[in-house]
């Protein structure tokens, strides 16, 4: 199953937890927090907290948000009725505000992406 790929970034994990608080109000903020580093891969917020301001200041990354790391997450956290589909459509319709290209790296890869022309060459 394809995962929704976005960059890593305090603003793209903000607008992810606001649309979870959004769509699942009963569940604390902290444990939102659990969650969604779960879903990155990271054991625990703590862990992901130093990665993330890190790479901020140096590098751009990528990453895939799990959902099923995510619900997994808050299900040991005693939320066990949140059901799955509805879950992965929220996590992928999410706009979030960090592209995951800059302007002139985008145009670079979609111009890789672009077939060439019939008649070019």
């Amino acid at each position: 199953m394809l995962n929704p790929s976005i960059r890593f970034s305090p603003a793209n994990i903000a607008a992810l937890k606001k649309a979870l608080r959004s769509q699942y109000p009963h569940i604390k903020s902290s444990h939102l927090d659990e969650a969604i580093a779960a879903s990155f891969g990271f054991k625990s917020y703590a862990a992901m907290r130093p990665a993330l301001h890190q790479l901020v200041a140096y590098a751009r990354l990528v990453v895939e948000s799990d959902h099923l790391l995510l619900l997994l997450r808050l299900e040991e956290l005693g939320y066990r009725n949140i059901a799955r589909e509805p879950l992965r459509r929220l996590v992928w319709n999410i706009e979030f505000p960090d592209d995951r290209y800059d302007g002139e790296i985008e145009q670079v890869i979609r111009a890789r992406r672009r077939p060439t022309a019939a008649n070019a060459g």
